[in-house]
């Protein structure tokens, strides 16, 4: 069961994760057209990702790429947030209005579509991201993931201790 949440929380991270990689070249502009506070970080910025774009070292040619690619999906993405703000909304609706559980049920299908589409998205974006990268920058990347893992689970070790 435990190995079943594992995996289960993998895969969802690994999702997140592929969403995120390839929008992390952008020229750090929000969707309002104004500079984000970590927009000098060679394009990646924010958050955990933020040293990323440095320790790839990626070429401009290969940042273009990268922009090029989050440039042309940029309208797909839009639409399928807006698409999932939608149907969040309409169940949220539903259940505060009373819906009975065949309509919920429904709305409730249509939500887990919108979000295998963005998982499968996201998929595909990361595999983009990575057919970009030279062999040398996927071993750089494995390794700050293999790093993050580890920091992940010395934290998690620490939590359980000091509930215990």
């Amino acid at each position: 069961m435990k190995s079943n949440k594992f995996l289960a929380t993998g895969i969802l991270l690994l999702s997140i994760a592929s969403i995120a990689m390839p929008t992390l070249a952008g020229d750090g502009k929000g969707r309002d057209g104004r500079h984000h506070a970590w927009a000098g970080q060679e394009g990646f910025g924010g958050g955990d990702f933020r040293h990323v774009g440095k320790a790839l070292d990626l070429t401009d040619a290969q940042k273009e790429t990268l922009k090029a690619q989050r440039e042309s999906d940029k309208a797909a993405r839009e639409a399928l947030h807006a698409k999932l703000f939608e149907a969040r909304e309409a169940l949220t609706t539903a259940v505060n209005s009373g819906a009975n559980d065949a309509e919920i049920s429904v709305l409730a299908d249509a939500l887990g579509k919108l979000h295998a589409e963005q998982a499968l998205a996201g998929a595909k974006a990361q595999k983009a991201f990575l057919a970009v990268l030279t062999a040398e920058q996927k071993q750089t990347l494995a390794e700050l993931k293999a790093k993050r893992q580890d920091r992940k689970g010395e934290r998690k070790a620490a939590r359980e201790s000091a509930q215990s």
